[in-house]
């Protein structure tokens, strides 16, 4: 009698873990350690998912790692990304409207030069992440490849200008949130602009209806 029952109970948790959805789990979402991020991307998108009802977990991580572990299946997204750096890895998707709009652009200390041509003639270092190079070589192809040092702390390269370790760096900004203070004593050049959405693996897609409505909702909310 007891192992009729031992055996109902098993089967009847058996079919529950099967039947359980599999957005019951947590998901896993990077973000760049980036003052904007951190301040305005990062809240707004786990209110998205708050409102959505969908448990995520939110972790920092190097640039250069984000979406290798994406594609690796290892996390499922990242908190915000710009069109211009994930467009090429096919297993990666927008979700949602786009959370801003940002600017690629050339950060400078004083008494340099600070415009286009130090992409080309600069005898100069200038420190980026790998993905920002590879981003920045594609719309400038007469770039010196040979002259960028990488670095995928994307948040600290302004600080490695103000300690006179580099005198140029490639630095992304949101056109629409605060400049963050560390750009305070640089000189900064406009380089491109690109839309930043949220970005999920496409296996997940079948949610980014109810994550994009929620996100355009805290975006309203917030009069973004």
């Amino acid at each position: 009698m007891l192992k009729d029952i031992f055996l109902q109970l098993t089967q009847v948790v058996v079919l529950c873990a099967i039947s359980a959805p599999l957005s019951a789990a947590p998901l896993t979402i990077s973000y760049l350690q980036h003052p904007s991020v951190r301040d305005q991307a990062l809240p707004l998108v786990q209110a998205a998912y708050a409102q959505a009802g969908i448990k995520a977990n939110f972790i920092a991580m190097p640039a250069h790692r984000v979406l290798h572990e994406i594609t690796a299946e290892h996390t499922d997204g990242d908190v915000i990304l710009a069109q211009e750096i994930f467009a090429p890895f096919k297993d990666v998707i927008s979700v949602g409207p786009a959370l801003t709009e940002v600017e690629f652009v050339l950060l400078c200390v004083a008494n340099v030069p600070c415009d286009n041509s130090v992409l080309v003639a600069t005898p100069s270092t200038i420190v980026a992440t790998d993905q920002s190079k590879r981003v920045l070589l594609t719309k400038y192809p007469q770039a010196q490849r040979n002259h960028f040092y990488q670095i995928n702390n994307l948040g600290k390269l302004p600080e490695l200008l103000n300690v006179n370790r580099f005198d140029y760096a490639i630095f992304v900004v949101s056109t629409q949130w605060p400049l963050p203070d560390s750009l305070a004593h640089l000189n900064v050049h406009h380089l491109f602009s690109s839309k930043a959405y949220h970005v999920l693996h496409k296996k997940h897609a079948s949610m980014a209806a109810q994550l994009s409505l929620s996100i355009a909702t805290v975006k309203a909310q917030k009069g973004l």
